[in-house]
Order: structure tokens, then C-alpha cells, then sequence
């Protein structure tokens, strides 16, 4: 087949959750021998034509927008490329590279997010090129703890006109996990016979148990230490103070312990403050952000991993399937996550992780010594993890799922 992914974000070297999800989609059904086209808003003015068969990338600029310093939207995300120009600027590169190639595509495939409008042009492109779509939801509800009233209200606008696109035509919709699902149909008013559950995904070959990290355990002064590793962000709503929190009760018991934070955000200085007011200090390391290839070799160090520890209801909404905790899981390691945080159809409390209550230090805290102590549980629950992703969640599986859909409406 033929296939157009119209996307907000791609890149060939991904880095966060939804870049890498597209990327091994596009990769992938490039390898089972079909050709993928992706285009993507990238600076103002800027679309990006990447060609997966041809292994090459185009930039095309086909609306001569200057670029704006951050100050002139204040945080918008990137105002024009998100919102007013994404449509023209993705349906102006498209047609005048067809125009060129006289390029005929079989099916478009769109990454949907609420406050993007990668959808919207995906789905006037269908209309034009009158050829179907399959729309893939990474996230469906705004999230509206958002303190800016007017970015609130910008976000929760966009949000809505995401739905009122879904709702028309009769394309099926891949959604995360069965909680994503009932709440399009109940939020969303969508068809259930259009909705697909369908997981982001792990390449199990390269996330696996028994990676050797000797090197990096040395070289980051780890050496005879238990770690508890945060991988991700470190942004308010995943609550990584929790962590911090939860320090004190558990070195009493356990001194040789390091609490390892992996990523960059805004809360770190936050985090370093309280770990300095709580005395917890020596026993924390922050390391910036790493490449996706690297993430592997840091997993492999950690005794517990964690996951988000939301404290809000909407990833409850959401029914999540965070790529993090599906990495972990891979490599065959003991998750702890809050309820809510993940869908219940990926961590099953006391078979595939553990879960606490939100907010819960205690909790919180008992959850990792246990997981530490408990030998026998903690290697249940990872290779119980691990057999999960393998049979749900690896990418082999899922593309395979995903051209069974393609073949249903081409």
C-alpha cells in the first residue's frame, strides 16, 4: 500500500512518547513493504515530506511564515504551526508535491491529539484526495489544570473542533486502551464499532531482560546500590515529589538505596530544594534527558521502577499506556504506578505491577520496600510484565493488527 501520515511532530531520532509511536508505525510498515509518506508541521512556514522507502527527507516551505519568539504566544505551544496555519500549510505541501509526482495514496493515517490539528488536516485531505483514514488518539481529553485561563480556554476550543472532526465520516479510530474507549464513546459520542483498542507499542528486541550495565552502573556511581528509577519529565502533574517524599521512611530501612531521577522539567529545581529540606539529598541523582536508544542500559540498572504518580482524576479518564511503564515492563522489571495512572487492562495490581492510592507516601513507600524485599513477588510480577507485552504490546504484533485494519477500508 500506498499510505500518507499526516502527523504534528516527526523525526527520524525520536525522543518523547508520541515522536517515537509515530516513528516505529512509519518504520515498520515501511519494512512489511509499504510506502509511507509522512508530513508534519515543523517551524512556522515549514512542512516536512519524509519518505520512508526512499530512506530520504524533503522540506518543503510552502507558507513563508517568520518564525516568533516565544514571548509573542507566551507559552501556546507553537501558535501557528499547532493551529491557523497547520491545515493550509500540511494541504499547501502535500498537493504541490503531488503536483509534481502525480503521487496516488491508498489510505492516510493520522496522529490525533486534542490540542493539535494534524486531525482536521488529515481528515480535508481524505476529502480531497477522497481516500480513507485511520486516526490514531495518543491523548482525547484536555487536560484543563492547565493555570492560564487563556490557554485554558484556547486548548479546551481546539479540543472541540478534534471532536466534532472525529464524529464525521466513518473512519475507524485506534484508541490506547478499553477506558480510552468507553470514554470517546460516552465524551466523544462516537460509534463503538469504530473504535479499536490498539496499545502504543514496544520493540521487545530492543527493550529486554538482561541487558548488561556494568559500565554505566560504574560510571554513574552506582555501584552496590539499589535504585529506584523515575524515567520521564519531571512535570507537576507526574508528581516525582512524591518519590521524594517517600525517602525518609524508606532509608531507615534501606541505606544503600538511590532514588535515580532520568529526565528534565521544570520541577527538578523544586525537587533538589525538598530533597535538601528533607536531609534526603545524598541519596538522590538527577541525570538529564538521554537518546531513546539509551534508555534500555538505564532500565537495566533499576531494582523498582515507577510510573506516573498522578494525583489528578484525569489519567484516570484517560485509561493511559504510557510508553515508560511499557518499557519497564519489557525489560522485565517490577513497576509501581497510582491507581489511575495507567489502564487497569496494562497493570493488573499484584500480578504486572503494583499499584497505590494517589497521593499515598506511606503507601507509596511500603509499595517499594516490599518490591525490594520480596524477591520471589518482584520476579513474578516483572516476568508476568514482560509475557504481557509480548503478547499484547510488541510492535511485531501490533503492525500486524494495524494492516488488518488498513485492508478493511482500501
Amino acid at each position: 500500500m500506498k499510505l500518507l501520515y499526516v502527523t504534528q511532530y516527526f523525526s527520524t531520532e525520536p525522543t518523547h512518547a508520541s515522536t517515537v509511536t509515530t516513528y516505529e508505525i512509519v518504520r515498520r510498515l515501511a519494512q512489511r513493504g509499504h510506502t509511507v509518506t509522512v508530513v508534519s508541521a515543523d517551524c512556522p512556514g515549514t512542512a516536512r515530506i519524509y519518505r520512508e522507502k526512499a530512506n530520504n527527507l524533503q522540506i518543503i516551505n510552502s507558507l513563508p511564515i517568520p518564525p516568533l519568539t516565544t514571548q509573542w504566544y507566551d507559552g501556546f505551544t507553537t501558535l501557528f504551526t499547532h493551529t491557523i496555519a497547520h491545515v493550509p500549510l500540511i494541504a499547501n505541501a502535500l498537493l504541490l508535491n503531488q503536483s509534481r509526482t502525480a503521487e496516488k495514496f491508498d489510505a492516510i493515517i493520522s496522529m490525533y491529539h486534542p490540542t493539535h490539528l494534524a486531525t482536521v488536516s488529515a481528515y480535508l485531505l481524505c476529502r480531497i484526495l477522497k481516500i480513507p483514514l485511520v486516526v490514531k488518539i495518543y491523548d482525547f481529553i484536555v487536560e484543563t489544570i492547565e493555570p492560564q485561563k487563556l490557554k485554558r480556554l484556547y486548548h479546551l476550543a481546539l479540543g472541540k473542533i478534534n471532536v466534532e472532526v472525529l464524529k464525521r465520516g466513518d473512519s475507524p479510530i485506534l484508541v490506547q486502551s478499553p477506558e480510552l474507549r468507553d470514554v470517546i464513546k460516552r465524551e466523544g459520542r462516537i460509534e463503538d464499532r469504530r473504535l479499536v483498542v490498539f496499545p502504543n507499542g514496544v520493540d521487545t528486541k530492543l527493550f529486554k531482560p538482561g541487558i548488561k550495565c556494568d559500565e554505566l552502573r560504574k560510571r554513574l556511581d552506582l555501584e552496590n546500590k539499589t535504585v529506584v528509577l523515575f524515567l520521564g519529565g519531571l512535570y507537576r502533574q507526574r508528581h516525582p515529589e512524591l518519590l521524594i517524599k517517600a525517602l525518609p521512611q524508606i532509608i531507615k530501612e534501606m541505606k544503600d538505596l538511590v532514588m535515580l531521577f532520568v529526565g528534565e522539567g521544570p520541577e527538578q529545581p523544586k525537587l533538589t530544594s525538598l530533597a535538601e529540606r528533607l536531609g534526603v539529598s545524598d541519596f538522590v541523582k538527577f541525570v538529564d534527558s538521554v537518546e531513546h536508544s539509551s534508555v534500555p542500559e538505564l532500565i537495566s540498572l533499576a531494582d523498582v521502577t515507577i510510573g506516573p504518580l498522578s494525583t489528578t482524576s484525569y489519567p484516570t479518564i484517560y485509561g493511559s499506556t504510557p510508553l515508560t511503564v511499557l518499557e519497564y515492563m519489557a525489560c522485565e522489571k517490577p513497576v509501581v504506578v497510582c491507581r489511575g495512572a495507567v489502564s487497569e487492562s496494562i497493570i493488573v495490581d499484584g500480578y504486572t505491577g503494583v499499584r497505590v492510592e494517589p497521593g499515598d507516601i506511606n503507601g507509596l513507600s511500603s509499595a517499594i520496600l516490599k518490591v525490594i524485599r520480596d524477591k520471589s513477588f518482584s520476579q513474578s510480577i516483572a516476568r508476568n510484565a514482560r509475557s504481557y507485552i509480548e503478547k499484547m504490546c510488541s510492535w511485531d504484533v501490533l503492525i500486524m493488527r494495524l494492516e488488518e485494519v488498513l485492508n478493511s477500508i482500501v
